[in-house]
This record gives C-alpha cells, structure tokens and sequence, in this order.
C-alpha cells in the first residue's frame, strides 16, 4: 500500500509547481475528488498515480509517499 508521508508537504509542492488540485487531477487524468481524497489522507494511491504526481510536479517519489507492506501488518 502507498501511503501520503505528509500532506502538507504535498500540497504546497502542488501549488509550488503551479497546479491546483483541479488542474493536477486533469493534467493526470483522474477525477478532483481522486487527488482531494490523496492529499487528505482519506484514501491511498496507486503506484501509477503516486508516479504522475511526482511527474506532474517535478518531484521524488520517497518526497511525498512511502510503500507499507501489508505483510509487515499484524493479523488478528
């Protein structure tokens, strides 16, 4: 699972590189409440749009997400 290091972070970084999250959802093409629920930490991303993110504003994948492995979760 790909999970959002810091959301705030993220955000300013969108703005820095000149995006809204409007104009980011359709420069990658996915929906405004796709990016929103990201950066709200209300839902995790896909690797593909984890990558366009980055792509999109110029930034490091390891800047903004880092992979959780599920197996590293205790079951009960």
């Amino acid at each position: 699972m790909i999970v959002v290091i810091n959301k705030e972070k993220l955000r300013e970084d969108i703005a820095r590189a000149g995006y809204s999250i409007t104009s980011l959802a359709k420069d990658i093409g996915c929906s405004k409440a796709h990016i929103s629920s990201i950066v709200n930490h209300e839902r995790n991303p896909s690797a593909v749009i984890a990558v366009k993110i980055c792509e999109q504003i110029k930034g490091q994948f390891d800047d903004y997400f880092y992979i959780e492995s599920v197996h590293n979760k205790k079951r009960t």
